[in-house]
């Protein structure tokens, strides 16, 4: 007979799923935020939009370092140790932000928050890809992420006039030591889940996995170059920073609705359906973009945008994971996932010619594209269903 501290972290235990979204959330706590932090190294600290876009990228690309190892040796750690370590270096990268602001070694300490956050996110989804319902508990992670993007989006303006980046990161910090207390309720490794007949998919093919995996990579790097440069698109078409802020944040309040939607959706039409219409609806947004669209347009644009890819999302990963038959290409899709959202704005900072974003947007549409044939090709060979949470994968008929 199992303990009660052996049931409160199985995976399926409320506690336990409560505290793999709280983490999820933690370990995106900047990412979230991306548009207006940047923004706020344009106007706080006084850089260049291509320096501000890069050093988004700087921590984006350590999330991405840390998920492509743990995909590799996470198996090897306690689970529990393993994200207590992370969030311990990802509150210290914070609290050295914090110290060095606008100096020489501000990259390197959102460097070392990158790599903590990358721990925490991929061990977060790992915990997730463990439960019984995985889309449904994505769907709730989208929820508490969204709603916390939206209320820092919007307040940013007065947050920089208030306590500036430096207070910013000294929060950001104390909210990630704090929710080290989730620790007694995760999973120890991916023994603590019961593996229950029948709802394990037939194993796809490696060309059809290496497809689907390139796909999330270049749909992450598509999001990765919009998301890092929506504010900065918004303020080059002569908005002012608080409209741009306030129409990020009406779109996250909408992207809400995506992510509950995304399962209703699901049940009614299919994945398949769901993949066409967000990632193709993500290039009409962005299209929407182009040039020096108008206050309302722009609202349209990035409420559409944020709508679609959350929506989208959980499916993409749902949907992935399930294709070894055993979850275990979460880890994997997370990893890609990091690289394309972390190449992005590297990508784009390349791209950006004096307050013209034509390019970036050029690129970012065509990512989308191509992620949409790449996704597309597995899915035409097995066919889509939610018969069962965990029978995404079944062949055609």
């Amino acid at each position: 007979m199992r303990s009660p501290a052996r049931d409160r972290s199985h995976p399926d235990h409320p506690l336990a799923i409560a505290s793999f979204v709280l983490l999820g959330t933690i370990g995106v706590l900047s990412f979230i935020v991306q548009p207006a932090l940047v923004q706020g190294f344009v106007t706080q600290l006084h850089l260049t939009e291509a320096q501000a876009v890069d050093l988004a990228g700087i921590e984006m690309s350590a999330v991405a370092l840390m998920t492509v190892i743990l995909a590799f040796v996470g198996n090897r750690f306690d689970w529990r140790m393993l994200t207590i370590g992370c969030l311990l270096v990802a509150g210290a990268g914070n609290l050295a932000s914090a110290v060095t602001a606008g100096g020489s070694g501000f990259g390197a300490a959102r460097f070392l928050a990158g790599l903590g956050e990358g721990g925490v996110i991929s061990l977060s989804f790992s915990f997730v890809g463990l439960t019984r319902r995985t889309d449904r508990n994505l769907a709730y992670y989208l929820v508490l992420l969204l709603a916390y993007g939206a209320f820092g989006i919007w307040q940013a303006p007065m947050l920089f006039a208030t306590i500036g980046l430096k207070g910013i990161f000294l929060i950001f910090m104390a909210v990630t030591l704090l929710s080290i207390g989730c620790a007694p309720f995760l999973p120890r490794s991916s023994s603590d889940a019961d593996r229950h007949e029948g709802q394990v998919a037939p194993r796809s093919s490696g060309l059809l996995m290496v497809s689907a995996l390139t796909g999330v990579l270049v749909y992450n790097l598509a999001q990765g170059i919009a998301w890092a440069n929506l504010f900065l698109i918004g303020i080059a078409a002569g908005l002012g920073e608080q409209k741009v802020a306030d129409a990020l944040f009406i779109s996250q309040v909408v992207a809400v609705g995506g992510a509950l939607a995304a399962i209703v959706l699901a049940e009614r039409i299919g994945r398949m359906s769901v993949f066409a219409a967000g990632i193709l609806g993500g290039v009409a947004c962005i299209g929407m973009l182009i040039g020096k669209p108008g206050a309302t347009v722009f609202l349209i644009g990035v409420c559409g945008f944020n709508f679609l890819w959350n929506m989208v999302q959980p499916f993409i990963l749902g949907a992935v994971n399930e294709m070894d038959g055993k979850g275990l290409m979460m880890r994997a899709a997370i990893a890609v996932q990091m690289v394309g959202l972390g190449g992005g704005p590297i990508l784009s900072g390349r791209l950006i010619g004096s307050g013209d974003f034509t390019l970036v947007e050029a690129v970012c549409i065509g990512c989308f594209l191509l992620s949409f044939v790449l996704l597309i090709l597995p899915l035409r060979k097995r066919h889509v269903t939610m018969i069962h949470p965990h029978g995404a994968f079944a062949d055609a008929n």
